[in-house]
């Protein structure tokens, strides 16, 4: 009988013990790898436009009626994509990526 007892004993310490490290493991990634929140942007002004330059050239890529944010993306009438890297006013300045070739979307669009 004292066998039996003292084994039940172990078991359900066991038992407690993974229930508890379960918890614990299911818990943890939100105390010690918490995700760290991006620093907040300041607040820009809204302009009734935006002026896209190249930020190499200065060149005018395009005029757009929309508000322009860092890390947007645009294509120009040439088929060149730029990334903003930096907004100031109504000027935003953008960075050349890479030539999109349209002809490769169309034939994808057409299979």
């Amino acid at each position: 009988m004292a066998v039996k007892r003292r084994m039940w004993l172990i078991v359900g310490s066991v038992a407690a013990g993974l229930l508890l490290l379960l918890a614990l493991s299911h818990l943890l990634p939100l105390q010690f790898l918490s995700i760290q929140p991006k620093p907040e942007q300041q607040p820009q002004k809204v302009y009734d436009y935006y002026i896209i330059l190249d930020e190499v050239s200065g060149v005018d890529l395009m005029y757009v009626p929309l508000i322009v944010s860092v890390g947007d993306e645009v294509i120009t009438e040439e088929n060149k994509r730029y990334t903003i890297i930096r907004v100031e006013e109504n000027r935003a300045y953008a960075r050349f990526v890479e030539d999109v070739n349209l002809d490769e979307y169309k034939k994808k669009l057409k299979q």
